[in-house]
């Protein structure tokens, strides 16, 4: 379900960052009069979008630099429909969760502008519109038509893959004119992959980022 919203316009993705307070959040309420559960937490949380189409609320800050565009991430989530206490998509019980790339793995709209304000160690959560999430239509039989979701994330960690995306669409000799830091750069990420990829059991996926470290070397 992560990878199931609209597309979010890359351009638009710079720039989003936000700090807010924490705070326990209540699920599973029935219909009453006057504002709803997620109108009010709405309330104190931080509009990191503009429009109000997403909203934060800092659990437990980070440390370091914020998720760059065209990352790879490690994050627990968690979603949630308003008035429903359990769940309808989380990842949070798995013991090894997988790297997910931004634009590509992890497409929702609002989870992808929430996680490029998160530090690496930062739990969030999150409300998202229906034009951030869903859509009009919802995504049967799971989500409803016009329905605000509420997410919450731990960003584990990530990788910046910006520079290995770069340069591998690069001829050889291409690549034989890039500054060396900038080598050095990719050739540590990709060994950075490719000891993830190990830890969790993908022999053959290590290998070959294995293989293109040594190659540049």
């Amino acid at each position: 379900m992560a990878g199931r919203g609209r597309g979010w316009p890359r351009e638009q993705l710079n720039g989003l960052q936000a700090r807010a307070g924490g705070g326990a959040v209540r699920r599973g309420w029935g219909p009453s009069a006057g504002p709803s559960p997620y109108q009010r937490l709405g309330q104190r949380m931080q509009d990191i979008t503009g429009d109000r189409g997403v909203l934060k609320e800092v659990i437990r800050a980070g440390a370091g630099e914020i998720v760059p565009q065209d990352a790879s991430v490690l994050v627990k989530y968690s979603g949630y429909l308003e008035y429903v206490d359990k769940p309808f998509d989380t990842n949070w019980y798995r013991r090894n969760p997988r790297l997910m790339k931004l634009g590509e793995e992890i497409t929702l709209q609002g989870m992808e502008v929430g996680l490029l304000t998160m530090k690496k160690g930062e739990s969030s959560r999150f409300l998202f519109t229906p034009s951030y999430a869903y859509g009009a239509l919802g995504c049967p039989p799971l989500i409803p038509p016009n329905a605000t979701v509420l997410f919450e994330m731990e960003l584990l960690d990530f990788l910046d893959s910006a520079e290995c995306d770069k340069f591998f669409v690069l001829t050889t000799e291409q690549q034989d004119t890039f500054p060396l830091q900038q080598v050095l750069k990719v050739a540590n990420t990709e060994r950075e992959f490719g000891n993830y990829l190990f830890r969790q059991k993908h022999f053959m996926d290590a290998r070959k980022r294995y293989k293109r470290v040594i190659k540049q070397g």
